[in-house]
Protein backbone atom coordinates (compact mmCIF):
# COMPACT_ATOMS: atom_id res chain seq x y z
CA UNK A 1 0.00 0.00 0.00
CA UNK A 2 2.69 2.34 0.86
CA UNK A 3 4.61 1.96 -2.37
CA UNK A 4 1.22 2.51 -4.20
CA UNK A 5 0.71 5.50 -2.91
CA UNK A 6 4.56 6.75 -2.92
CA UNK A 7 4.19 8.53 -6.49
CA UNK A 8 1.13 10.41 -5.52
CA UNK A 9 2.53 11.23 -2.19
CA UNK A 10 5.90 12.66 -4.20
CA UNK A 11 3.61 14.76 -6.14
CA UNK A 12 1.76 16.40 -3.53
CA UNK A 13 4.84 17.02 -1.71
CA UNK A 14 6.89 18.08 -5.38
CA UNK A 15 3.61 20.63 -5.76
CA UNK A 16 3.80 21.95 -2.10
CA UNK A 17 7.61 22.94 -2.21
CA UNK A 18 6.68 25.23 -5.53
CA UNK A 19 6.76 28.46 -4.68
CA UNK A 20 3.72 30.80 -6.37
CA UNK A 21 6.53 32.23 -8.55
CA UNK A 22 7.86 28.68 -10.20
CA UNK A 23 4.56 27.17 -10.64
CA UNK A 24 3.85 30.46 -12.67
CA UNK A 25 7.43 30.09 -14.59
CA UNK A 26 6.88 26.46 -15.14
CA UNK A 27 3.35 26.91 -16.79
CA UNK A 28 4.72 29.80 -18.54
CA UNK A 29 7.48 27.58 -19.83
CA UNK A 30 4.83 25.18 -20.82
CA UNK A 31 2.74 27.28 -22.03
CA UNK A 32 5.51 28.32 -24.92
CA UNK A 33 6.82 24.70 -25.61
CA UNK A 34 3.37 23.38 -26.05
CA UNK A 35 2.30 26.55 -28.44
CA UNK A 36 5.28 27.94 -29.76
CA UNK A 37 4.73 31.54 -31.17
CA UNK A 38 6.20 33.70 -34.08
CA UNK A 39 7.45 32.88 -37.10
CA UNK A 40 10.13 30.34 -38.09
CA UNK A 41 13.07 32.44 -37.11
CA UNK A 42 11.35 32.90 -33.17
CA UNK A 43 9.71 29.45 -32.41
CA UNK A 44 13.11 27.34 -32.15
CA UNK A 45 15.02 30.32 -29.89
CA UNK A 46 11.73 30.65 -28.16
CA UNK A 47 11.00 26.45 -27.40
CA UNK A 48 14.72 25.91 -26.66
CA UNK A 49 14.88 29.06 -23.64
CA UNK A 50 11.07 27.31 -22.35
CA UNK A 51 13.13 24.29 -22.46
CA UNK A 52 16.09 25.49 -20.21
CA UNK A 53 13.49 27.00 -18.12
CA UNK A 54 11.87 23.83 -17.57
CA UNK A 55 15.10 21.75 -17.35
CA UNK A 56 17.82 23.73 -15.83
CA UNK A 57 17.81 24.32 -12.21
CA UNK A 58 17.07 27.60 -11.04
CA UNK A 59 16.83 29.28 -14.46
CA UNK A 60 13.23 30.17 -14.28
CA UNK A 61 14.60 32.57 -11.69
CA UNK A 62 17.12 34.14 -14.15
CA UNK A 63 15.87 37.51 -15.64
CA UNK A 64 18.35 36.75 -18.12
CA UNK A 65 16.13 34.03 -19.28
CA UNK A 66 13.06 36.08 -19.32
CA UNK A 67 14.42 39.23 -20.93
CA UNK A 68 15.72 36.81 -24.06
CA UNK A 69 11.84 35.82 -24.01
CA UNK A 70 10.26 38.93 -23.76
CA UNK A 71 12.53 40.53 -26.95
CA UNK A 72 11.19 37.31 -28.81
CA UNK A 73 7.93 37.52 -27.78
CA UNK A 74 7.83 41.28 -28.18
CA UNK A 75 9.74 40.45 -31.89
CA UNK A 76 6.83 38.85 -32.39
CA UNK A 77 4.26 41.51 -31.62
CA UNK A 78 5.93 43.66 -34.07
CA UNK A 79 6.44 41.01 -37.39
CA UNK A 80 2.94 40.71 -36.94
CA UNK A 81 1.35 44.18 -36.46
CA UNK A 82 -0.75 45.47 -36.44
CA UNK A 83 -2.62 41.99 -36.54
CA UNK A 84 -1.18 40.27 -33.81
CA UNK A 85 -3.45 38.30 -31.97
CA UNK A 86 -4.28 40.26 -28.47
CA UNK A 87 -3.13 37.18 -26.35
CA UNK A 88 0.27 37.88 -27.80
CA UNK A 89 0.22 41.36 -26.62
CA UNK A 90 0.03 39.63 -23.34
CA UNK A 91 2.17 37.17 -23.31
CA UNK A 92 5.18 39.89 -23.81
CA UNK A 93 3.57 41.95 -20.89
CA UNK A 94 3.55 38.66 -18.72
CA UNK A 95 7.48 37.87 -20.13
CA UNK A 96 8.28 41.78 -19.41
CA UNK A 97 6.79 41.03 -15.41
CA UNK A 98 9.04 38.15 -15.10
CA UNK A 99 12.05 39.77 -15.98
CA UNK A 100 10.80 42.73 -13.54
CA UNK A 101 10.16 40.24 -10.85
CA UNK A 102 13.73 38.30 -11.45
CA UNK A 103 15.78 40.99 -11.54
CA UNK A 104 14.29 41.96 -8.24
CA UNK A 105 13.78 38.49 -6.27
CA UNK A 106 10.10 40.02 -5.53
CA UNK A 107 7.80 37.07 -5.81
CA UNK A 108 5.35 40.26 -4.80
CA UNK A 109 6.10 42.03 -7.51
CA UNK A 110 5.00 38.89 -10.00
CA UNK A 111 1.53 38.46 -8.41
CA UNK A 112 0.81 42.11 -8.16
CA UNK A 113 1.43 42.60 -12.09
CA UNK A 114 0.04 39.51 -12.72
CA UNK A 115 -3.12 40.67 -10.68
CA UNK A 116 -3.74 43.40 -12.40
CA UNK A 117 -3.28 42.57 -15.86
CA UNK A 118 -5.51 39.86 -16.30
CA UNK A 119 -8.14 42.62 -14.06
CA UNK A 120 -7.13 45.36 -15.91
CA UNK A 121 -7.49 43.41 -19.32
CA UNK A 122 -11.00 41.53 -18.42
CA UNK A 123 -12.20 44.77 -17.06
CA UNK A 124 -11.27 46.84 -20.22
CA UNK A 125 -13.04 43.89 -22.37
CA UNK A 126 -15.85 43.47 -20.19
CA UNK A 127 -16.07 47.22 -20.57
CA UNK A 128 -16.20 47.06 -24.10
CA UNK A 129 -18.84 44.29 -24.54
CA UNK A 130 -21.17 46.35 -22.69
CA UNK A 131 -20.91 49.47 -24.23
CA UNK A 132 -20.97 47.65 -27.62
CA UNK A 133 -24.58 48.01 -29.36
CA UNK A 134 -23.67 44.84 -31.48
CA UNK A 135 -22.74 42.78 -28.20
CA UNK A 136 -25.37 42.85 -25.88
CA UNK A 137 -28.18 42.59 -28.37
CA UNK A 138 -26.66 39.21 -29.72
CA UNK A 139 -25.76 40.42 -33.12
CA UNK A 140 -21.64 39.04 -32.29
CA UNK A 141 -22.84 35.48 -32.07
CA UNK A 142 -25.55 35.59 -34.26
CA UNK A 143 -22.81 36.37 -37.05
CA UNK A 144 -19.96 34.35 -35.25
CA UNK A 145 -21.99 30.89 -35.40
CA UNK A 146 -22.66 31.46 -38.51
CA UNK A 147 -19.35 32.66 -39.81
CA UNK A 148 -16.83 31.20 -37.76
CA UNK A 149 -16.09 27.39 -39.28
CA UNK A 150 -14.11 26.06 -35.74
CA UNK A 151 -18.24 26.51 -34.08
CA UNK A 152 -20.02 24.59 -36.60
CA UNK A 153 -20.03 21.53 -34.41
CA UNK A 154 -21.05 23.33 -31.68
CA UNK A 155 -23.75 25.45 -33.65
CA UNK A 156 -24.80 21.95 -34.80
CA UNK A 157 -24.94 20.37 -31.92
CA UNK A 158 -26.55 23.01 -29.63
CA UNK A 159 -29.73 24.06 -32.11
CA UNK A 160 -31.78 22.21 -34.88
CA UNK A 161 -30.17 24.38 -37.73
CA UNK A 162 -28.74 22.30 -40.53
CA UNK A 163 -25.35 22.09 -42.17
CA UNK A 164 -26.98 23.42 -45.60
CA UNK A 165 -28.72 26.34 -43.59
CA UNK A 166 -25.38 27.27 -41.64
CA UNK A 167 -23.51 27.41 -45.32
CA UNK A 168 -26.54 29.37 -46.51
CA UNK A 169 -26.43 31.94 -44.03
CA UNK A 170 -22.53 32.02 -44.04
CA UNK A 171 -23.01 32.83 -47.99
CA UNK A 172 -25.01 35.37 -47.35
CA UNK A 173 -23.45 37.11 -44.55
CA UNK A 174 -20.04 37.16 -46.69
CA UNK A 175 -21.94 38.35 -49.51
CA UNK A 176 -23.03 40.98 -47.37
CA UNK A 177 -20.06 42.28 -46.84
CA UNK A 178 -18.78 42.22 -50.17
CA UNK A 179 -21.74 43.98 -51.50
CA UNK A 180 -23.62 46.02 -48.91
CA UNK A 181 -27.46 46.78 -49.51
CA UNK A 182 -27.52 44.27 -52.90
CA UNK A 183 -27.99 41.26 -51.51
CA UNK A 184 -31.58 40.37 -51.10
CA UNK A 185 -33.31 39.12 -47.72
CA UNK A 186 -31.63 36.47 -45.06
CA UNK A 187 -32.43 32.97 -46.88
CA UNK A 188 -34.46 31.17 -43.73
CA UNK A 189 -35.86 32.47 -40.68
CA UNK A 190 -33.54 31.67 -37.95
CA UNK A 191 -34.39 29.19 -35.27
CA UNK A 192 -35.56 29.89 -31.31
CA UNK A 193 -32.40 27.45 -30.74
CA UNK A 194 -29.97 29.67 -32.33
CA UNK A 195 -31.28 32.77 -30.80
CA UNK A 196 -31.21 30.87 -27.52
CA UNK A 197 -28.00 29.88 -27.85
CA UNK A 198 -26.79 33.82 -29.68
CA UNK A 199 -28.29 34.77 -26.17
CA UNK A 200 -27.12 32.68 -23.70
CA UNK A 201 -23.48 33.13 -25.48
CA UNK A 202 -23.49 36.71 -24.57
CA UNK A 203 -24.76 36.78 -21.38
CA UNK A 204 -22.64 33.86 -19.58
CA UNK A 205 -19.66 35.43 -21.71
CA UNK A 206 -20.78 38.90 -19.99
CA UNK A 207 -21.47 37.22 -16.72
CA UNK A 208 -17.61 35.57 -17.25
CA UNK A 209 -15.85 38.70 -17.97
CA UNK A 210 -16.99 40.74 -15.21
CA UNK A 211 -16.68 38.02 -12.85
CA UNK A 212 -12.83 37.23 -13.25
CA UNK A 213 -12.31 41.31 -13.44
CA UNK A 214 -13.77 42.36 -10.34
CA UNK A 215 -12.58 39.12 -8.38
CA UNK A 216 -8.58 40.20 -9.55
CA UNK A 217 -9.56 43.69 -9.35
CA UNK A 218 -10.81 43.56 -5.86
CA UNK A 219 -8.81 43.67 -2.72
CA UNK A 220 -6.76 39.98 -2.27
CA UNK A 221 -8.07 39.80 1.05
CA UNK A 222 -11.64 40.38 0.12
CA UNK A 223 -14.61 37.95 -0.23
CA UNK A 224 -14.95 38.81 -3.61
CA UNK A 225 -10.71 39.15 -4.23
CA UNK A 226 -10.77 35.46 -3.06
CA UNK A 227 -13.34 34.27 -5.42
CA UNK A 228 -10.43 35.01 -8.30
CA UNK A 229 -9.01 31.39 -8.68
CA UNK A 230 -12.36 29.50 -8.74
CA UNK A 231 -13.43 32.85 -11.43
CA UNK A 232 -10.22 32.04 -13.63
CA UNK A 233 -11.46 28.15 -13.55
CA UNK A 234 -15.14 28.59 -14.55
CA UNK A 235 -13.67 30.91 -16.97
CA UNK A 236 -11.09 28.71 -18.27
CA UNK A 237 -13.04 25.93 -18.37
CA UNK A 238 -16.39 26.69 -20.28
CA UNK A 239 -15.00 29.57 -22.91
CA UNK A 240 -12.18 27.36 -24.34
CA UNK A 241 -14.61 24.15 -24.33
CA UNK A 242 -15.74 26.15 -27.20
CA UNK A 243 -12.72 28.57 -28.33
CA UNK A 244 -9.85 26.99 -29.71
CA UNK A 245 -7.36 28.75 -28.09
CA UNK A 246 -5.95 26.98 -25.76
CA UNK A 247 -2.49 29.01 -25.78
CA UNK A 248 -4.68 31.93 -24.12
CA UNK A 249 -5.89 30.19 -21.33
CA UNK A 250 -2.66 28.36 -20.36
CA UNK A 251 -1.41 32.28 -20.01
CA UNK A 252 -4.21 32.82 -18.36
CA UNK A 253 -3.53 29.86 -15.90
CA UNK A 254 0.20 30.36 -15.18
CA UNK A 255 -0.49 33.88 -14.46
CA UNK A 256 -3.24 33.12 -11.69
CA UNK A 257 -0.64 30.72 -10.26
CA UNK A 258 1.50 33.69 -9.53
CA UNK A 259 -1.25 34.90 -7.52
CA UNK A 260 -0.57 32.18 -4.92
CA UNK A 261 -2.84 29.41 -5.07
CA UNK A 262 -3.93 28.43 -1.31
CA UNK A 263 -3.92 24.55 -1.08
CA UNK A 264 -3.02 21.74 -2.88
CA UNK A 265 -6.57 21.09 -4.07
CA UNK A 266 -6.50 24.45 -5.39
CA UNK A 267 -3.27 23.53 -6.95
CA UNK A 268 -4.57 20.23 -8.72
CA UNK A 269 -7.55 21.84 -10.21
CA UNK A 270 -5.98 24.44 -11.82
CA UNK A 271 -3.10 21.91 -13.22
CA UNK A 272 -6.12 19.70 -14.37
CA UNK A 273 -7.68 22.68 -16.01
CA UNK A 274 -4.64 23.42 -17.47
CA UNK A 275 -4.59 19.33 -18.83
CA UNK A 276 -8.27 20.02 -19.74
CA UNK A 277 -7.36 22.85 -22.15
CA UNK A 278 -5.06 20.23 -24.04
CA UNK A 279 -7.85 17.86 -24.31
CA UNK A 280 -10.66 20.28 -25.76
CA UNK A 281 -7.99 21.55 -28.61
CA UNK A 282 -6.77 17.81 -29.58
CA UNK A 283 -10.63 16.09 -29.19
CA UNK A 284 -12.83 17.34 -30.99
CA UNK A 285 -15.99 16.89 -28.73
CA UNK A 286 -18.60 18.37 -30.41
CA UNK A 287 -18.23 16.79 -33.58
CA UNK A 288 -17.77 13.24 -32.00
CA UNK A 289 -20.88 14.15 -29.65
CA UNK A 290 -22.77 15.29 -32.75
CA UNK A 291 -21.77 11.79 -34.54
CA UNK A 292 -23.11 10.25 -31.57
CA UNK A 293 -26.74 11.80 -31.28
CA UNK A 294 -27.10 11.08 -35.39
CA UNK A 295 -26.88 7.53 -34.81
Amino acid sequence: MGDKAGPWQRLAAGLRRLTPAELAARLTCLTLLFSPVGDWFVRPATMALAGAGLLLPGAWRSPWLWGALALLTGARVIADWPLADNHAYLLFYWCVALVVAAALRDPEVLARNARLLIGLMFAAAAWQKWTSPDYPNDVFFLTTFLLDPRFTDFTLLFTTLTPDQIEAGRAYLEALHREPGTVPQFPFELPASFRLLATASTWWNLFEQTLVAASFLAPPGSRLGRLRDAAMLLFCFTIYAVAPVPSFGWLLLAMTAAQGTPTLRARLWLLGCFAILGFYYEVPWAGLLLEASAR
